[in-house]
Parts: C-alpha cells; structure tokens; sequence
C-alpha cells in the first residue's frame, strides 16, 4: 500500500503541504505541479474530473471552499477508502485553524504556520487509515459504564458543560446526551486528537466542523487513573487547573471504578459475558450513534485445520486458526466488502431488505446481523455448522445489548 496527499491553493497551486505514507518516493514538485495544473484546466472548461485510474493506482482531487485543493493517489486501497482520507483531512483542516481562515487564506506562509496542531493529525489519519472505521467512534462495553454515566452527568453539570465523555485507553465508556449529539465527525477528530497527542493532558483549542466551524472550543483531556480519563468541551472557563483540581475531587471517591472498567481493555466487553467456543471476534456497530465495539474474543477456539491445508499467514500454531490482529483485519474486511456495500445496495427507504451476510472458508466464518440501529458481525472458527450460526449471533447481539449496566 502507498498513499500521497497534497494540499495546494486553488488559485495559485501553491503547496501548503504533501504527506506520505508506503513505499513509494516522495514526488517531486513537478509532479505535483502537474496534477494540479490538471485539476486547474479542467475547471477552467467547466468539467468535474474528481478520479483517474492508472494500472496499479488511482489519482483524486477534491477542491474545498474555491481556496483549497486536496489530491490523493494511492494504491491497494478501495475508492471510498481515498475518499474519506481526503474528506477527513478538509475536515481536521477546519478543526484546527477554522473555515473563515480557509475561506480566506491572506498569507500562505502564516497559514502554514497556524496549522502547527495540524500536521499531527494527518499523520495520525495516514496512519490508520486502513483499519479504521471513519464513519463510527471507538467504545469499550463495561458493567460500570452506567454508574460511570451517572457521575458523568452530574460532573457535566458541575463544570457548565454538555459535552463530557469517559475514556478507558482512548475508547469511549459512556457520553454525555450532548456528546452523542454532536457529529461523527466531530467526535472522531477529537478522538484523532488524543491519540495523535504524546499526553493524555490537553487543554486546545478546536473547531468543530458541523457543529462550530468558526468559533472555538476548547477541548479538556484530565487523566483520572493511568488508563481512564474524563474528556470534555468547554468556553473560555474555568481554567484547565481549576478543572483538573474538580475532577480529581469529584472522582476521588470513584477509584475503584474506575479501575475495574480499565480491566476491561483490551477485552472491551465485560467478563460476565461468556461467549460461544466457536467465536474468534465481533465488530458491533450502533449506526444511530455511529460508535463500535471490537474485541478478538477471549477464547482460542480450535481448528483442525483439516485435510492438512498450509495454514495462510497471520494464523496461530496451536490453533490454526487467525492470530489476535489478523482477526480484526477479518472482521473490518468482512463489514467493508460485505456489510456496508450491501446495506448501502439494498436499503429501500430507511429499512435494510438484506439483513443477514455470510462468509465462508477452509479457515474461518463470518456472519453479520442487522437488528435496528445495530449490526454485530461475528468471526467464527470452521468447524460451526454454517446453519448455527445465525442461532449464536442473535444469541450474542441480546447478550452484549441486554445488560442494564452497559451503556450502548
């Protein structure tokens, strides 16, 4: 896989910055220079050009705001997924400097430099960019998420904030209503933002891209053990030392907790949950909320592996079945390919005429049920009886979503 991307001016195809990430060579200005000059004559003669193919590659452009140019190439990775990339980048671009600094770039040279907390996050978005989900935010599913809900509220109350979430490892626990109000895209460059940050602690200014493309929040990041934090968008007060001496008042009494609910990771679902032998890993996903949840399960199934097969890579030894990582990547292929194409397909109105998906091999099976607002899609070892399977994902799906202490 390689990716390029390229931000110029529209009017002028200045570059304001090129990112890349694989094992191609970095382009040179010529290059760049062309691609743009492309994307400049075809504006000119009043014709969209938004994709070209090569024979192992594809080109994008995408121009926002008539001040910007985002250009994309890449190889070994879907249309959609290019697609994205380049939205998500716009999009971080405003969370950073705002849409009234896009909308009038003055200075190229200052422009670049207020895009300081920027560059972090292409990075990070360069970087996950295979495995990530853009149109959901990570969770963890735990028994403690109501009562942590709860305190939350109150704390949101105390602070003057609506906007409050709880981490455990960078994954949301539970949200406030305001939190899961705001935009997908909103809550995921936020959740870029922690992640591309070398401290938990973080006291930044940020515009929202739905909901407050031109005036600033501040977003407040408070570690409350080693693993949990609390998260939260603010005005201009109180003041980050105020606020980290409340949260470490209020939840002080909270602690053990706290420090259950970081026992969940990197499970990510509670240990009163005891799923079906054959289950290798789910992906759950809440479309409402646009949040998932996905664990590689807790039990090394065994495989057979019969007729004596080789073994493809990424597979475990005493198993035969796919290593921990190698199972996510399974379950992510497994909702692009087969799940969000088809729901996308065969959606009729709001209702979604496909609700089930198979996927069957010498190795593994996948099934994939959509109830409502929530679609599980569920890694299976080999050996289950293909016509079990729908049994045990509806079976999982009530277990996961039933319990009165889990927030989903």
């Amino acid at each position: 896989m390689s990716i390029h991307l390229m931000c110029l001016t529209s009017d002028g195809g200045v570059p304001i910055y090129s990112k890349k990430r694989g094992d191609s060579e970095n382009l040179p200005f010529s290059t760049i220079a062309s691609l743009n000059g492309v994307h400049m004559f075809c504006k000119s003669q009043g014709v969209d050009l938004p994709i070209t193919y090569l024979e192992d590659s594809m080109i994008m452009w995408k121009e926002f705001e008539g001040t910007i140019v985002m250009i994309g190439i890449a190889r070994d990775i879907t249309e959609k997924t290019l697609r994205q990339l380049l939205d998500y980048s716009y999009q971080a671009m405003v969370f950073c400097v705002g849409i009234h600094s896009i909308k009038k770039i003055k200075n190229i040279d200052r422009f670049k430099r207020e895009l300081k907390n920027y560059y972090p996050l292409i990075d990070q978005l360069l970087e996950v960019v295979e495995a990530d989900l853009f149109r959901y935010v990570d969770c963890v599913l735990c028994s403690e998420s109501m009562g942590m809900l709860t305190k939350l509220n109150e704390f949101s109350v105390q602070i003057g904030s609506p906007f409050c979430a709880i981490l455990v490892r960078q994954r949301i626990a539970c949200g406030t209503e305001g939190w899961w109000d705001l935009d997908v895209i909103d809550r995921k460059l936020l959740m870029l933002l922690l992640n591309a940050s070398s401290t938990i602690q973080q006291d930044v200014p940020v515009y929202l891209p739905k909901k407050s493309p031109s005036i600033a929040y501040r977003f407040i990041s408070i570690p409350l053990t080693q693993g949990v934090s609390i998260c939260a968008l603010c005005g201009a007060e109180p003041k980050y030392d105020v606020l980290q001496g409340l949260s470490q008042q209020f939840w002080m009494g909270e602690l053990d907790m706290l420090i259950s609910a970081e026992q969940k990771y990197p499970k990510s679902f509670p240990t009163t949950v005891e799923l079906d032998t054959h289950i290798l890993g789910f992906l759950l996903l809440n479309r409402e909320h646009a949040k998932y949840v996905m664990s590689r399960g807790a039990v090394q199934a065994l495989n057979n592996n019969p007729g004596g097969k080789v073994r493809p890579s990424g597979t475990t030894m005493s198993t035969g079945g796919p290593s921990g990582h190698h199972r996510l990547d399974i379950l992510r292929s497994f909702f692009h390919q087969s799940v969000d194409v088809m729901e996308d397909t065969l959606r009729e109105g709001d209702r979604v005429i496909n609700l089930e998906q198979y996927w069957c091999s010498d190795y593994h099976k996948c099934h994939a049920l959509i109830e409502g607002s929530n679609v599980l899609c569920v890694l299976y070892t080999s050996a289950i009886p293909t016509h079990i399977m729908r049994i045990v994902t509806q079976k999982t799906l009530n277990t996961l979503i039933s319990d009165k202490d889990v927030c989903w």
